[in-house]
């Protein structure tokens, strides 16, 4: 289906990907709701910048598949963590979001790193069943304290 060689990311541009960006966003209502809406999307980008993570743009063969945020290192546990993983609606249910992740799990195990973690509101069970299936597996519950918002982290064993 898909090559490794040609589906590549390379590092966010805010001037010149804000706008698949926030194509994405607006295409993706659930995603929207939970995080911020496309009139936000500098802000919240801004907002990511402390952390010291990638935001990595997706492409095939030089059309834009998708974006998502890495961080290597989390003050939370001081492991690498995945956030954010938008695929533009031509390219779903096509794979590109379960490559994307094996990429990742398999560039962080070749720096040494044993697991990659991530996190979801517990309302979303399409998104938690889509990280089982990407073989993350639940290992915790939390609640927000600021936003009381409910969170289930997960965990993939690289």
């Amino acid at each position: 289906m898909m090559n490794s060689q040609s589906f590549s990311w390379k590092k966010l541009e805010i001037e010149k990907d804000v706008h698949f960006f926030y194509e994405l966003v607006k295409a993706s209502p659930e995603w929207s709701k939970e995080e911020c809406v496309p009139e936000q999307l500098e802000t919240y980008l801004s907002n990511y910048s402390m952390y010291n993570g990638v935001w990595q743009v997706w492409e095939l063969d030089g059309d834009l598949v998708g974006i998502c945020y890495v961080l290597e290192w989390s003050p939370s546990n001081e492991k690498p963590w995945l956030g954010t993983i938008l695929i533009h609606p031509s390219f779903r249910g096509q794979g590109f979001a379960k490559k994307l992740i094996a990429m990742i799990g398999e560039e962080l195990k070749a720096r040494g790193h044993k697991a990659l973690f991530a996190a979801c509101p517990s309302n979303q069970s399409s998104w938690l069943l889509f990280l089982g299936k990407c073989g993350f597996e639940q290992y915790k519950f939390e609640i927000d304290d600021q936003t009381s918002q409910q969170y289930i982290l997960t965990v993939k064993p690289l």
